[in-house]
């Protein structure tokens, strides 16, 4: 488990302002979106993957003539998203 270098504050909009560094070390841009999962105690930020590498990092784990070569595959993507 990674440590914790930085503190932030939540405002009183629930926003916390992530360190620049940390951003820019993640692509994490305004209108980025992230994706948060609970982890023990904790909230994890993850970086939400773009289209482009989604589809490539699925290449060849889907077999030629099944019914999900036939999917969109922003479709998948909102799909594997979700969990």
């Amino acid at each position: 488990m990674g440590r914790l270098a930085d503190k932030a504050t939540v405002d009183e909009k629930g926003r916390i302002v992530i360190p620049r560094d940390v951003r820019e070390k993640y692509g994490l841009r305004q209108g980025v979106r992230v994706r948060l999962r609970r982890e023990g105690r904790g909230i994890v930020v993850a970086s939400s993957i773009s289209p482009e590498k989604f589809i490539d990092e699925m290449e060849g784990f889907i077999k030629k003539g099944s019914k999900v070569t036939q999917t969109d595959p922003l479709r998948l993507k909102r799909i594997w998203e979700m969990h």
